[in-house]
């Protein structure tokens, strides 16, 4: 009875570890897309209220400053962290990327989120009882949403 227990025991906490740290993995990128959506359609939005005519017609809502600060925000709130543990800090042109496609009718808005780590915390832990290389310990997330833009004059 030992024995069967000595050799099934580290394989179904192999088990057990992966999907809970699957299940960390699916949580995460879900925030991080919800993160880009919320960025998204509050970058998208034009200011309210214009007519046609007006000096602001068509004018954007919100800067790229202004919208990753909306999407820092959102990260923050549910906790997201960076590899060393401390909370994320989004970076224009590094880990977060605000496009403007004025190429196509209507002007298309991209924002994404690039290279946003999350870190395993049972299955390298788990792995150590198995011979061979372990897995990464790390393993970066991406995010993206696509949307077509209220504004006919791109933010700065």
């Amino acid at each position: 009875m030992a024995t069967e227990l000595a050799i099934a025991l580290p394989l179904l906490l192999l088990i057990v570890a992966g999907v809970l740290d699957l299940g960390t993995l699916f949580w995460e990128k879900q925030v991080l897309t919800n993160a880009t959506r919320e960025g998204a359609r509050v970058g998208a939005r034009a200011l309210a209220g214009q007519s046609p005519g007006s000096s602001t017609y068509g004018r954007y809502d919100k800067t790229k400053a202004q919208v990753m600060a909306i999407v820092q925000t959102y990260l923050t709130n549910f906790n997201i962290k960076n590899a060393a543990g401390l909370p994320i800090t989004l970076t224009l042109g590094g880990n977060f990327t605000y496009n403007v496609d004025t190429s196509v009718a209507p002007n298309r808005l991209t924002i994404q989120l690039n290279g946003i780590p999350v870190n395993l915390m049972l299955l390298p832990k788990v792995q150590k009882l198995f011979p061979g290389t372990p897995a990464a310990s790390t393993i970066n997330l991406d995010a993206k949403t696509t949307l077509a833009a209220e504004w006919t004059t791109a933010p700065p």
